[in-house]
């Protein structure tokens, strides 16, 4: 981690250090905390490799850390989605601008999805050569999931077995982000009433909790959970807005690191009732501006985070390249040290990818979302001759 830390501070990395959105009162910490948790997956998934290469089987790796990491980044950034866009419900006290929320979602997570979806349909007709294993119109449903935008969890594709295995299997996450963004028709309702808007999350996480005790690892439940401890956290940052909270910043990032590493070391999977409260607790010491010793206010961390969707998306084809040719891959079977400096190397050259796909694919896409919107506003006006 020193590594990729010492690199991204570079000059190199300085087309990351602008945001692709203009986005007011950003909390620095949560900014902080995004390429972190991306790199967890990464290396969740780095171990995962490690018996994969051995068994050829894809499972979580049998030591709890590595198996814990990737679900404690993909746990903590839902939290963050539901954050974010709780505070958005609330600032806007309920009537959101839908069209231009959901516009820009899409503008904001679809045309690097898409990038990543022609890198996997391109690697398996290479694998396949080009021939048609499926019937057409099998073929193009397939694909027509792959192309959804995450909304639908993409399976194989043309018989080539562990399609989802060139992503990393990382779209699934997708799925529940575009459920969440959606439900916020329904609540943002609550959000038009003060003290409604900062109960309703709380409600959800009294009401998913309990559930969740009894029906451990049913993502549905996990992820309604996860939501409500960010908006919780949103709700809370907000009450708390206008007074001071006199408490030390060594103890908000003591709390932050504990509840952290209670989780990491003592569960075995993350996406049940009391670690995902731990990993809230966590959430809530952040939002409140715990900078982990200062940590997540440094000028690589905040590099990260501005990549980090590229990070996590685009993780599977460069550790795929990485491992799937022989004579790595043999060399990654014979020793570990092997393995996890072979992994180094992919995810400094995931790094790079990431800031080019930022730069090239990932603003201008917010951009053109933002043209458009402002087209759209402008056909909506009535021009100046109608009007005189």
């Amino acid at each position: 981690m020193g590594v990729i830390l010492a690199l991204a501070r570079t000059p190199l990395f300085g087309w990351a250090d602008t945001p692709p959105t203009t986005v007011p009162a950003r909390v620095t910490t949560i900014d902080g905390l995004r390429g972190f948790l991306a790199l967890g997956v990464v290396f969740h998934h780095g171990a995962i490799y490690h018996q994969y290469l051995q068994t050829g089987t894809w499972r979580l790796p049998p030591t709890r850390f590595y198996a814990n990491l990737g679900q404690v980044g993909v746990a903590l950034f839902f939290m963050i989605t539901g954050f974010l866009f709780w505070t958005k419900m609330l600032e806007a006290k309920g009537r959101p601008n839908f069209p231009k929320l959901y516009v820009g979602r899409i503008f904001r997570i679809i045309p690097l999805y898409l990038f990543l979806v022609a890198i996997v349909l391109l690697a398996v007709g290479v694998s396949t050569g080009w021939r048609l294993n499926e019937p057409a119109i099998v073929l193009v449903k397939q694909t027509a999931k792959w192309l959804a935008g995450g909304a639908f969890i993409g399976g194989d594709v043309n018989v080539y077995a562990g399609t989802g295995l060139i992503s990393a299997y990382v779209t699934w996450s997708l799925h529940y982000e575009w459920l969440f963004y959606a439900s916020l028709m329904v609540t943002a309702f609550c959000a038009r009433n003060t003290t409604l808007g900062a109960l309703a999350p709380l409600a959800g996480l009294l009401f998913a909790a309990p559930l969740l005790h009894f029906h451990p690892n049913n993502m549905s439940l996990a992820c309604a959970l996860l939501f409500s401890c960010g908006m919780t956290a949103a709700s809370a940052k907000r009450a708390f807005a206008e007074r001071r909270l006199d408490i030390p910043q060594w103890c908000l990032s003591s709390g932050a690191i504990i509840s952290l590493a209670l989780v990491l070391a003592l569960f075995d999977g993350v996406y049940s009732t009391l670690p995902i409260l731990l990993l809230g607790f966590s959430f809530m010491a952040i939002a409140f501006d715990a900078t982990i010793f200062g940590l997540l206010s440094t000028r690589p961390a905040k590099r990260l985070g501005d990549i980090s969707y590229g990070v996590y998306l685009l993780q599977g084809p460069v550790l795929f390249l990485a491992f799937e040719r022989s004579p790595v891959r043999s060399m990654a079977m014979q020793l570990a040290w092997l393995h996890w400096t072979i992994l180094l190397i992919a995810a400094l050259a995931l790094i790079l990818l990431a800031t080019v796909a930022h730069v090239l694919i990932e603003r201008p896409g917010v951009q053109a979302g933002q043209w458009l919107l402002a087209r759209w506003s402008l056909m909506r006006r009535p021009s100046a001759i109608s009007a005189s």
